[in-house]
């Protein structure tokens, strides 16, 4: 009931919230040059955080990033939070990322401090191996160039809190992933995406990973994404379930970008 209840309240309430339209930029007859604006923020309203096949909060949300790209629109570098309403969750990420020719390299730097986790949330600055509240995460993907923009991507976390249960050694739990357009008509536009995980470094005893309880599929996910008109307003409005096999659920987060 709470989440009816938040979509609807995003209709009745993301007109006040956004204050631009996508209307162009008028130029004078003839001006063809692009305007290069470093810095750019995305704000989201979410009914929940789906995260690489896990959950990582089921309450309503808004995510925010904040990033400065060069003038070659190669390098980024930025920040990433979400704050849950009901303030049981809360994230601050640090990012950096590269991309040349379809290839992206990206370094992020997770920090979830939620007031029920189980790990250290109190020192933010900790990056020691066995009490820090971070991970680490490597991750480079390929956008094939051309009509079919299918991603393929390899994520493996590379220090922090992915330790296992004994917390004496890294996993380096890695997750695997592609994803690919199946239906553009402009009305609805349609993704689908499948990805595994695994621990190059297993613990003795176990198969576990960061992602689940064993090496396997951990995400199937359908992602339908649509750009709805309210008056002057044009809002990016996508509805993702997703299915995790390893991990026996499924799952489903509402999404729309604020601006």
């Amino acid at each position: 009931m709470k989440k009816l209840i938040f979509c609807v309240a995003l209709a009745v309430a993301v007109p006040a919230l956004y204050g631009q339209t996508n209307e162009p930029n008028i130029q004078s007859p003839g001006d063809f040059t692009p305007v290069y604006h470093p810095f750019s923020i995305d704000v989201t309203l979410k009914s929940s955080h789906l995260w690489r096949g896990l959950e990582v909060t089921g309450d309503a949300l808004a995510a925010m990033q904040l990033a400065y790209t060069d003038r070659s629109g190669q390098f980024s570098v930025g920040i990433w939070t979400g704050a849950a309403f009901s303030g049981d969750f809360k994230e601050f990420d640090y990012f950096m990322s590269y991309t040349i020719k379809g290839f992206q390299i990206a370094l992020w730097d997770i920090y979830n401090f939620s007031p029920g986790a189980k790990y250290n949330i109190s020192d933010a600055f900790n990056y020691r191996a066995h009490h820090t509240g971070h991970f680490i995460d490597l991750q480079v993907n390929y956008t094939l160039q051309g009509n079919f923009p299918l991603q393929v991507g390899w994520a493996t976390i590379v220090a922090g809190r992915d330790r296992g249960f004994d917390n004496h050694r890294n996993l380096y739990s890695t997750y695997v992933w592609a994803d690919a357009p199946v239906w553009r008509d402009g009305f609805v536009d349609i993704n689908v995406g499948i990805a595994g995980a695994f621990a190059l470094d297993k613990e003795p005893g176990t198969k576990a990973n960061f992602y689940g309880k064993r090496g396997g599929i951990v995400n199937v996910n359908l992602t339908a994404s649509k750009k709805v008109r309210l008056g002057r307003y044009v809002l990016p409005v996508s509805l993702t379930p997703m299915w995790n096999p390893t991990n026996n659920n499924v799952n489903m987060m509402l999404a729309v970008q604020v601006f």
